[in-house]
């Protein structure tokens, strides 16, 4: 049985779900955890049963005893500075709910962007109705994959990933929202395992600085898969490889979509403007301005 934390202290017992979502909020705040009142009433949530609707106009109702055992269990492992998605299995992206574990990284908001762009571009794409394949490189809990399959129906998707587990949490993910027939999963080093041409190629690969690691809050240095977050010494060296790798498989006029790290847009679309064989290079910015993702349409007639 694990030691509880010092700063734990338990949930009142036969208090409302209110008195008991404040002492959580408490809790979670004294241990430094950032949104500590939206992950109070995720955990509640959860335990009760309940959705966000239910929750809030029954604030009122009583905590039952086996919940109260429930979130104690739950604390024990957020108060070291597990991810609370990895506690529940779950993560939200794009209004949708995926399974993860600690073998994928949990999907980001800012990824989000991804599809954004994607949707921007599809008018424009070569090819055109079940004749375009997207290809989601580096898939891991298969988030954006099973997005583009869900708001694209007219296109077929291929996910790859170099890890095993973390396939087998994509797969999981592809069940759930019942898109098995257009994500294809494939396992290979980045584009290695492809023989499809695609309309699309996007990918979040591992663009952390190695030295940076350690620095990243506990929730991520200590618990998500260090080979989905590292990228070398410049945080670069899986994204210049994709890049280099990219004109062999994308149709003339097919996009690449790079999601970089906070310092890292201008040195990509640099490296892919010295390729001659981009062009319309743009960057798009994520919700915090940040310029997040890097975007590079394959001229018709290239040199690749």
């Amino acid at each position: 049985m694990h030691s509880m934390p010092t700063q734990y202290s338990k949930p009142p017992r036969a208090h409302s779900i209110q008195a008991c979502w404040q002492h959580l909020v408490n809790v979670l705040t004294s241990a430094g955890i950032d949104c500590a009142q939206q992950e109070a009433a995720i955990i509640l949530q959860r335990v009760t049963g309940q959705s966000p609707t239910e929750f809030y106009t029954n604030l009122q109702r009583t905590v039952l005893p086996a919940e109260t055992l429930q979130i104690e269990a739950i604390l024990v492992r957020r108060l070291r500075h597990e991810p609370l998605q990895y506690i529940l299995g779950s993560a939200q992206f794009y209004g949708r709910e995926f399974y993860v574990d600690s073998t994928v990284l949990i999907p980001r908001p800012e990824s989000e962007l991804l599809i954004d762009v994607a949707r921007d571009l599809l008018p424009a794409l070569p090819g055109n109705g079940a004749s375009q394949w997207f290809a989601d490189i580096g898939t891991g809990s298969g988030s954006i994959a099973v997005t583009f399959a869900c708001e694209f129906p007219q296109c077929r998707i291929l996910a790859l990933d170099n890890s095993r587990p973390a396939l087998q949490v994509a797969r999981r993910n592809v069940a759930r929202h019942n898109v098995g027939d257009r994500v294809h999963l494939l396992q290979g080093d980045l584009l290695s395992a492809m023989g499809e041409e695609v309309s699309i190629i996007a990918s979040n690969l591992p663009y952390v600085r190695t030295s940076d690691i350690a620095n990243l809050s506990p929730e991520v240095s200590r618990f998500e898969p260090h080979q989905a977050l590292d990228g070398g010494a410049d945080g670069l060296e899986a994204i210049f490889r994709l890049c280099r790798q990219a004109p062999q498989v994308l149709q003339p006029g097919g996009w690449l979509l790079l999601e970089v790290g906070d310092d890292q847009a201008e040195v990509v679309s640099a490296s892919l403007m010295r390729e001659h064989v981009w062009e319309s290079l743009s960057t798009f910015a994520d919700l915090r301005s940040v310029p997040r993702v890097v975007a590079g349409r394959l001229a018709q007639q290239n040199s690749a």
